[in-house]
């Protein structure tokens, strides 16, 4: 068995100061600045992650989050917050939908 792990993650704390004082500007904006936020904080955690020795990159557009943020707090305003239960899981498989391998190669199973 190997000692190295699948997933790495060096990010400095410079940069996530930075990530944390766009994000308190941005959240302020409703529904603008948080579908910014989510593509930025996903764009620096794959700025910032690799792998298998791999880089890989987010790709949502701008657009498609904007509307991802929209319907999602229409359906947790309509269910009084009830949605949060579903919403979480999506958050982070739409997340994790967007992330692919720099180099454009598929995972090797």
């Amino acid at each position: 068995m190997s000692d190295t792990k699948p997933l790495s993650f060096q990010a400095s704390a410079g940069s996530y100061f930075l990530l944390s004082l766009v994000s308190l500007v941005c959240v302020y904006i409703p529904f603008f600045g948080w579908a910014f936020i989510m593509n930025y904080t996903g764009k620096w955690f794959a700025d910032h992650g690799t792998v298998n020795g791999r880089k890989v990159t987010f790709s949502a557009g701008y657009g498609e989050s904007l509307k991802f943020v929209f319907v999602n707090f229409l359906l947790l305003v309509i269910t009084l917050c009830i949605y949060s239960f579903w919403y979480y899981p999506k958050l982070y498989k739409y997340m994790a939908d967007h992330v692919s391998f720099a180099d454009g190669e598929a995972a090797k199973a």
